[in-house]
């Protein structure tokens, strides 16, 4: 084993006993979908930001959208209504743009 292998080792013995990292439980299944239905060019950024509690800033704009439709079903004023209507719109436009910026960087356009 080399010095780099027996140092990356000591690291992640530390952050278990630390607490910092936190193993799976034996015997519990890997959710491999969300890994695999991701771009392969993408799939080591999305992991990472995954495993950190971030999301995706593509996902982010979608998850704010859901939050705004939510608050728009129990609104009762117009102006409000509309204002919510164009921030999902805002919202929405942006993420399509993310994904064909995304899949022409793929494409290698």
């Amino acid at each position: 084993m080399s010095a780099l292998s027996k140092l990356g080792e000591a690291r992640i013995d530390e952050a278990i006993a630390s607490g910092e990292l936190q193993p799976p439980p034996p015997g519990t299944e890997l959710d491999l979908e969300s890994y695999f239905n991701t771009p392969e060019g993408w799939r080591a950024a999305f992991s990472m930001l995954k495993g950190n509690g971030f999301l995706a800033p593509e996902m982010e704009m979608l998850k704010k959208a859901a939050e705004l439709e939510e608050e728009l079903s129990s609104c009762a004023d117009a102006q409000t209504r509309l204002k919510l209507r164009r921030q999902i719109e805002e919202l929405r436009t942006g993420f399509r743009l993310a994904r064909d910026r995304m899949a022409q960087d793929l494409s290698g356009i």
